[in-house]
C-alpha cells in the first residue's frame, strides 16, 4: 500500500509553497528520513523528509506551486526503486527520463544530426529534474561537473557555478569563400565575442529571498532607523576564552566562542535599558519581558535569523550549544518556522566575513539589533599611555520612534562595560 508524501503544515500563516527541488529523481529507492524535496515559502526554506522507505513516484514536478496538505509523490513501501550510483540507472528509470540531448563536438555539424556516444560515467537519469534540464539546455557533460551535494551529487547550483566559469568556446573559422579573387585584402582577424549566455546568468529570486528583500524595504520604510557606534576592548574576553576555552568544551561538549559573551551582555543591557526591549504596534508601545535573541545566521540558501530561547535562564554552554543547534539546522534547511518568530532584539555578525563597520537593519518587530564586526589590534589610549589592543567596532541600530538617542547610547556602553568587564557580567554585579 502507498504511502502520500503531503506538503506538511508550516505555521498558521502560511498556505502554500514553492517546490524548488527533488532530491531524489523520480523512481528512486528511498529510505526513512531522507530528504526528499526542498520547499521554499515567504518565511523559511525547508526540506521534506521520506517518512517510510520505498520506491518513489513523483506526481509534482519542480517549480510548482503547491498547498499545504497537497499529495506531491507516493511511496511503495513493497516495491523495489531504482538505485541511482555512478554505474547508471536501472531500465525502469530510463524509462521515465527523457532522451539524453546530443553533444556538438568538432566532428558534428551544428544541426546535430548524429551524437558522440556517451562519456564514462555519464548518467542523466540520476540527476534531478532541474540539474538535468540545465545540462541539456547547454549540452554539457555531468562527468566535467564537480558535485557538491550528498555523496557528490549535482545541484543547481553546481551547475550555474560551472557555466559561469567554464571558458568561451571559439567558434568554427569558416571556410575561405569560392569567389576569392587571388591576391585580395584578408579580413584582420578579430578576438570573438563571447556568447551573450557566457556573459550573464539569469535565475529566479528564491520566495525566501524575495521576501526578505521586501522585509528589508519595508521595514526601512515604516521605522526611523538611526545607527550609533562604539568600540570595545575584548583583551579581557579574549584572555577568559583563552584560558578556559580547553576546559569548556571537555565538561560541556561545545566550544566557547564570543557569541556567549555577546549575548549574555545583550541581556544585561535590555534589563538596564528595557525600552530597546519593546515595539511599536498601530499606536501602543508594546515592552517584552522574555530575553529571546535572535542570532542571523549565513546559509547558501540566505539569511535566517533563528532565535535562542529565554536566554537570561541560560548558562554559557547552554547558549552556545542553542547557536551552534540552530546554525547547524539552518544550514540543513530543517529549521521550523516557530524558530524563527519572536526574536526581541538581534545580534548580527559581520566580523566572521572581515566586516570592519556596517549599519545592520532592523529585523521586525524587534525595534533594535546589534552589529558585530572584525577584532582588529589597534593603538589606543590607556591612563595616558598609547598602548595596542584588540578592538572591536560595534553598532546599534535603532527605531528612533521608539528609542531616544541617550537610551541607545546608554544601552551600547552598557555592553562594552559587560565585555570589558566580563568576570562582572557573568557574576551579574
Amino acid at each position: 500500500m502507498t504511502v502520500d508524501v503531503k506538503i506538511p503544515e508550516i505555521g498558521e500563516s502560511i498556505s502554500e509553497g514553492f517546490l524548488a527541488e527533488w532530491a531524489q529523481p523520480d523512481g528512486a529507492t528511498v529510505e526513512t528520513d531522507q530528504t526528499l524535496l526542498v520547499l521554499e515559502t515567504d518565511k523559511i526554506t525547508m526540506n521534506v523528509t521520506a517518512d517510510v522507505a520505498g520506491k518513489l513516484e513523483i506526481l509534482v514536478g519542480e517549480g510548482e506551486t503547491v498547498q499545504v496538505g497537497q499529495v506531491v509523490a507516493r511511496i511503495d513501501p513493497d516495491a523495489t526503486g531504482t538505485a541511482h550510483d555512478d554505474a547508471g540507472s536501472s531500465e525502469g528509470a530510463q524509462s521515465k527520463a527523457p532522451p539524453p540531448v546530443p553533444q556538438a563536438t568538432p566532428e558534428t555539424t551544428s544541426t546535430k544530426e548524429s551524437a558522440p556516444p556517451s562519456g564514462p560515467g555519464r548518467d542523466l537519469d540520476s540527476l534531478t529534474p532541474a540539474v538535468r534540464r540545465l545540462v541539456e539546455e547547454h549540452d554539457l557533460d555531468p562527468t566535467q561537473i564537480r558535485g557538491s551535494g550528498k555523496g557528490g551529487r549535482i545541484l543547481k547550483g553546481d551547475v550555474v557555478s560551472f557555466l559561469d566559469h567554464r571558458p568561451p568556446v571559439a567558434p568554427m573559422p569558416a571556410p575561405p569563400a569560392a569567389t576569392e579573387a587571388e591576391g585580395a585584402p584578408r579580413p584582420v582577424p578579430t578576438a570573438a565575442a563571447a556568447p551573450s549566455g557566457d556573459r550573464q546568468t539569469r535565475q529566479p529570486m528564491s520566495r525566501l529571498r524575495r521576501r526578505l528583500a521586501e522585509r528589508l524595504v519595508e521595514v526601512q520604510q515604516t521605522a526611523a532607523i538611526l545607527t550609533t557606534f562604539n568600540e570595545v576592548d575584548m583583551s579581557r574576553v579574549m584572555a577568559l576564552r583563552s584560558r578556559y576555552k580547553e576546559t569548556f568544551k571537555e565538561r560541556h561538549g561545545v566550544g566557547l566562542g564570543f557569541m556567549s559573551f555577546f549575548v549574555k551582555a545583550t541581556v544585561d543591557a535590555l534589563k538596564k535599558v528595557p525600552a530597546v526591549n519593546a515595539f511599536i504596534e498601530a499606536d501602543e508601545i508594546v515592552t517584552n519581558h522574555v530575553f529571546d535573541i535572535g542570532i542571523a545566521v549565513s546559509t547558501e540558501h540566505g539569511l535566517v535569523v533563528p532565535v535562542v530561547r529565554d536566554a537570561d535562564r541560560l548558562s554559557m554552554a547552554e547558549i552556545e550549544s542553542a547557536i551552534a543547534e540552530l546554525a547547524a539546522r539552518a544550514q540543513a534547511r530543517t529549521l521550523q518556522l516557530d524558530d524563527l518568530q519572536g526574536a526581541v532584539f538581534t545580534i548580527s555578525n559581520g566580523g566572521v566575513f572581515g566586516s570592519l563597520m556596517s549599519t545592520p537593519i532592523l529585523n521586525p518587530p524587534g525595534s533594535a539589533i546589534l552589529g558585530m564586526h572584525s577584532i582588529q589590534k589597534r593603538p589606543v589610549v590607556i591612563d595616558d599611555e598609547i598602548v595596542i589592543r584588540p578592538m572591536m567596532y560595534l553598532a546599534l541600530s535603532y527605531d528612533h520612534r521608539l528609542i531616544d538617542g541617550r537610551e541607545a547610547v546608554t544601552f551600547l556602553k552598557r555592553i562594552v562595560e559587560c565585555l570589558e568587564d566580563p568576570e562582572r557580567m557573568l557574576l551579574e554585579i
